[in-house]
């Protein structure tokens, strides 16, 4: 279907019948806006108004698809190639259909990303903590890398994330020695928070000594891009758990107040 050539074609018969762009589009229930782009080629009219369109401008749908006018009636022997020309603009009518969708749907994923990014602060306030600054992504990220190299043992990345980290590493692998090791450790993005200007992470670890599993929580803050833990327990007069945990709060026990 050449759009040139049918917008043409309606452009004629219209004038013909005395129409308007806006009659024409108020019979097939349409904007004046399509029925001036139908006649600038711009665009094709929908397959589901060729046949109120032809009737309107006293047209049959085989013209209106062919863009010219039927200079006799239709033979037998043409019927097979007036049936391949309607296959053919449905088929282009489906493809046209078929990018408009993707085109939107492009767009809508887009609208919801952008969103949910503007509504990040809101939800990470409203699920997690007291408010939400940009620096708690960046904040994050140093926890999340800091509880692996936990996990891992990694000395190196322990003293590139952790600040003041001199001695946790040995004191460690001493715990470890003892059969007190970390199993898991995970920074948590929604309990990462600002709290008064004070800008706060937690971790999460899983200590297994021997067939015991223990969760503990460690909060702590970021600054001059490094994590700087609390004490996970404060064992009080006549502690009587286990007797690692105090020195595995102890070693982790980074925060200066100062």
């Amino acid at each position: 279907m050449n759009n040139e050539a049918t917008g043409a074609l309606i452009r004629e018969l219209r004038k013909e019948k005395g129409l308007t762009q806006k009659k024409l589009a108020q019979r097939l229930h349409v904007t004046d806006r399509a029925v001036s782009k139908w006649e600038r080629g711009l665009c094709a009219p929908d397959i589901a108004l060729l046949e109120p369109l032809a009737q309107a401008l006293d047209a049959t749908v085989l013209e209106l698809i062919s863009g010219a006018r039927a200079k006799q009636k239709t033979r037998p022997e043409n019927v097979d190639s007036a049936v391949q020309e309607v296959l053919r603009y449905s088929e282009q009518e489906i493809t046209r259909k078929g990018k408009t969708i993707r085109k939107r749907s492009l767009l809508a994923a887009v609208g919801v990303c952008l969103a949910l990014l503007l509504a990040l602060p809101v939800l990470n306030g409203t699920l997690g903590g007291d408010g939400f600054a940009w620096r708690c992504i960046p904040a994050w990220l140093c926890a999340r890398n800091a509880a692996r190299a936990l996990e891992d043992y990694d000395k190196e990345g322990i003293e590139r994330y952790i600040g003041n980290a001199g001695g946790i590493y040995e004191a460690l692998e001493e715990l470890r020695e003892q059969g007190v090791v970390i199993r898991n450790a995970e920074a948590s993005f929604s309990r990462t928070r600002l709290d008064d200007m004070f800008l706060f992470t937690e971790l999460e670890l899983t200590v297994q000594q021997e067939s015991i599993t223990y969760l503990l929580t460690c909060q702590g803050t970021w600054r001059n891009g490094k994590v700087e833990w609390m004490q996970i327990y404060v064992p009080s007069v006549g502690y009587d758990g286990p007797e690692w945990l105090p020195q595995l709060s102890e070693a982790l026990a980074t925060y200066d107040p100062g």
